[in-house]
């Protein structure tokens, strides 16, 4: 048997300018079959045309797997639609077919898809590829739904792996390895735990994993870090999904990087906001292990906003937590969520004013979105406040819902405004993003100069308004944060 993983090639709107990662799921998955067939990870995202890509390369396997979120699902129906017309089976995972794979099952998509993952994969995966080797029945496949006759059977959901029974990924298992960066460095992921155990209403990870936190064992997370290298990574990527759950187990991960003399390597993080804040001494440590990038979790300064999201208090953890990182030469991108629903104008723009009082190297200023099967969700249904249900636009970036005081429209303009208005000179000034990566800001500055120039001109000649431009970029392919500046 041959076996295909693709990823998806649809990202958030501008992310890959400053960070184009290699699919790690799809590697780990790889790690846990390669034993018995043969199987490639092909990471589309980096082709200009990546469905012909698939088209050229899906002839020669039998199952190919593809994973996606939300905002991703779409496009992974139209490569589905090429694998089954070259006559290879299907296999779909990820977050929005374990949420949706109910109504999936029930859908006319259905006939695209001859079996669902859901949840966490690795086992499940393994044994629906040995099944098939086998010839064995899937009936006792926990976590897979697949076709019986004309419907969809859903076994039984997977118990959470221990970490101890997750192999290492195989990075050999890739086609493609060039053009994954971040800030021009080469670039891999490399996992530490899994799981959360708060409950952000907006966050589907719960729901993937129950509100549980895994570690893996520093030995392994070292060894990996070493084989990420070893496939030419220069940066690595923790995408845990809270790290600083066990503030004093990531202070022992960088001392360990630090003992295998693995500090020439530049690492980065998402972490909360409350966890940097609670540790002088870890974010001491991060900095001395070569961390250089970290995206805090603040998403709001209301508190009444941040009970809405299920974040509790915040107080002045944003705060103390961004000075700590700024001490250690440490890039600060912060995620800001507005359009909640008792925010005005004046509610969306506190987000703004804070991420300028904070010196915030590279805010993203997110748009609240009922992402599926999330309490969110569930609430703003009941308040009548979802918009729109077209999930290609569910990615954080796109309004979905009014709030009560303001259209979708309304919400999305003025997080566009926020956008045009912080890039300015005080910024320029301030950014660590120029101290630490000179030639990728310089070469992305001479880039992106004469577009806004040419936009400038248009707004003092009086050919052009801002709403223009805002209707342009929201039109233009869904990048919705060029702005003006």
């Amino acid at each position: 048997m041959k076996v295909l993983l693709l990823s998806s090639p649809i990202v958030q709107p501008d992310f890959d300018r400053i960070a184009r990662l290699p699919n790690l799921g799809l590697v780990s998955l790889a790690g846990h079959v390669d034993d018995l067939c043969t199987v490639h990870v092909a990471d589309i995202h980096c082709q200009k045309r990546p469905r012909d890509y698939v088209r050229n390369i899906v002839n020669d396997y039998d199952l190919v797997g593809l994973t996606a979120m939300s905002f991703q699902y779409q496009e992974a129906l139209e490569l589905a639609r090429i694998v089954k017309e070259a006559g290879a089976e299907t296999v779909f995972g990820g977050y929005h077919p374990t949420l949706a794979y109910q109504e999936i099952a029930e859908s006319s998509d259905a006939r695209l898809i001859d079996y669902i993952v859901r949840g966490e994969g690795e086992a499940t995966f393994r044994e629906l590829v040995n099944a098939k080797l086998e010839g064995r029945s899937l009936k006792d496949v926990l976590g897979l739904s697949f076709h019986d006759g004309d419907k969809f059977v859903h076994n039984p959901a997977r118990p959470l792996l221990d970490a101890s029974e997750i192999k290492m990924p195989n990075r050999n298992a890739r086609l493609l390895t060039k053009g994954f960066e971040s800030l021009g460095v080469p670039i891999d992921s490399v996992e530490t735990s899994r799981g959360c155990t708060q409950g952000c209403k907006f966050c589907s990870i719960n729901l993937m994993y129950g509100r549980r936190f895994r570690k893996f064992p520093i030995e392994r997370v070292t060894a990996d870090i070493q084989d990420a290298e070893a496939h030419g990574a220069g940066s690595i990527f923790f995408p845990d999904d809270n790290i600083t759950l066990d503030v004093k187990r990531l202070e022992q991960l960088c001392q360990a990087i630090i003992d295998a003399g693995l500090t020439h390597l530049r690492y980065k993080t998402q972490a909360s906001a409350s966890g940097i804040a609670s540790s002088k001494r870890l974010v001491d440590k991060m900095g001395e292990a070569g961390f250089d990038g970290v995206f805090l979790g603040v998403e709001s300064v209301n508190e009444r906003n941040l009970q809405f999201l299920g974040k509790g208090r915040m107080s002045d953890d944003a705060e103390r937590a961004v000075q700590y990182l700024h001490d250690n030469n440490i890039i600060v991108s912060t995620g800001l969520i507005g359009g909640n629903p008792e925010d005005d104008a004046e509610g969306i723009w506190e987000n703004f004013r804070l991420a300028r009082k904070l010196k915030v190297d590279v805010p993203i200023f997110y748009i609240s979105t009922p992402y599926p099967k999330t309490q969110m969700r569930a609430e703003l249904e009941e308040m009548g406040l979802v918009t729109k249900n077209d999930f290609t636009k569910y990615d954080g970036l796109h309004a979905n819902c009014r709030t009560l005081h303001l259209s979708d429209e309304e919400i999305q303009y003025i997080t566009w405004e926020m956008n045009a208005r912080y890039y300015n000179w005080d910024w320029f000034r301030y950014n660590k993003v120029k101290r630490l990566y000179p030639k990728w800001f310089a070469k992305e500055a001479l880039r992106l100069a004469p577009f806004y120039a040419k936009r400038k001109a248009a707004l003092v000649l009086g050919l052009r308004t801002r709403r223009d431009f805002f209707r342009e970029d929201l039109e233009g392919g869904g990048e919705v944060c060029k702005g003006v500046t």
